[in-house]
């Protein structure tokens, strides 16, 4: 590729990223982050290099490999993407426009070489956005509880606000940004206050009250939509945001009693998160409602992932299980103080 050509596709791709502002950063991929790699077979060869640390600009049409080992620039090659997740492999033809054989500074770019295709179909950049960014949708919760629990352990000395300093620092080490789970949405900061008043969390940290807030989902019902049934197996708890809650309990022949309203704030289903009892009545929105829901398998990897945060979960249900053995324990008493008044009468 001579100068000429290369300025023109240059000035090409820079008046598109002008026109594109808006998309800048949509079609950045980095491939140590998704797991996928991909082979670079420079011309004339038949092995090919294996990468899995590279930044793909597909609107750009352009990667950047992290390597040790740079080709020489003006270098031609082919790219090829080959991922068992992929219908078909995709391929790139190239050339290294670009090498960096300095060593990394801190927030510096680390070494590597600067490829440009030389054109990307549309119909595989279609195909190769579509696959990245459906990978970038995946759950990876498990992955980052793990990563705050290494956090945790080796920051034990430091006090909360230093411990969420250190992990900021290191996913940006990382991944250039700070990674969250990519199913869950982003908490408000009145979200994170409702959590923190349900009484299951309230001896948490801030960090640890941040990890609960990562699991949490929002979902919606419609007015009279029923949440869940009496005797249905427990598997969420829910914190209302918006709108009403009806307890209730069926009688039978259509009849049914309400317990309780519940209004935004307030919260049920905590204890479906321990034990496996069916639900002992039903709940049904009233009016429209929207809550943060917690799910049972999500809090048992949190539980598992974190041993300071499951010692004040299970004390908190210790506490419960003894105040309701002992509420029990009167009601019994006085049924019993009761019956024993009606035999002497």
């Amino acid at each position: 590729m001579d100068k000429k050509k290369y300025f023109m596709i240059y000035l090409t791709k820079a008046k598109m990223s002008e026109d594109d502002k808006s998309i800048k950063n949509e079609l950045a991929f980095r491939g140590e982050s998704l797991g996928v790699s991909l082979k670079i077979f420079p011309e004339g060869e038949a092995e090919g290099r294996v990468c899995s640390r590279y930044i793909l600009e597909l609107d750009k049409e352009r990667v950047y490999v992290k390597t040790e080992s740079p080709l020489p620039q003006g270098s031609k090659l082919r790219i090829v993407i080959d991922d068992p997740r992929l219908e078909e492999p995709v391929e790139f033809n190239g050339e290294v426009v670009r090498v960096n054989s300095a060593p990394a500074k801190p927030g510096g770019l680390e070494p590597g070489m600067g490829i440009i295709f030389e054109s990307v179909s549309i119909v595989d950049r279609a195909r190769l956005s579509k696959f990245f960014q459906e990978l970038e949708r995946e759950d990876r919760t498990e992955e980052y509880l793990r990563f705050l629990a290494w956090v945790r352990r080796i920051t034990k000395p430091l006090d909360a606000e230093e411990r969420e300093q250190v992990k900021r620092d290191l996913l940006r080490a990382l991944y250039g940004e700070e990674r969250r789970p990519l199913s869950t949405q982003k908490k408000k900061r009145e979200d994170l206050e409702l959590i923190s008043q349900v009484p299951l969390f309230q001896e948490l940290d801030p960090l640890e009250l941040g990890e609960v807030a990562e699991i949490c989902l929002k979902e919606k019902f419609e007015d009279g939509e029923v949440i869940f049934k009496e005797g249905n197996p427990g598997d969420k708890l829910y914190i209302i945001l918006k709108g009403e809650v009806e307890i209730f309990k069926e009688l039978g022949e259509g009849k049914e009693e309400v317990l309780a309203r519940l209004c935004p704030g307030e919260y049920f289903g905590e204890m479906s998160l321990i034990d496996d009892a069916p639900r002992s009545a039903g709940a049904r929105a009233k009016g429209e409602l929207v809550a943060l829901t917690i799910s049972k398998p999500d809090f048992e990897i949190l539980l598992k992932a974190n041993d300071s945060f499951a010692s004040k979960i299970y004390k908190f249900f210790v506490r419960t299980l003894s105040q309701r053995l002992r509420n029990t324990n009167e009601k019994i008493k006085r049924i019993l103080e009761v019956l024993g008044k009606e035999e002497i009468a």
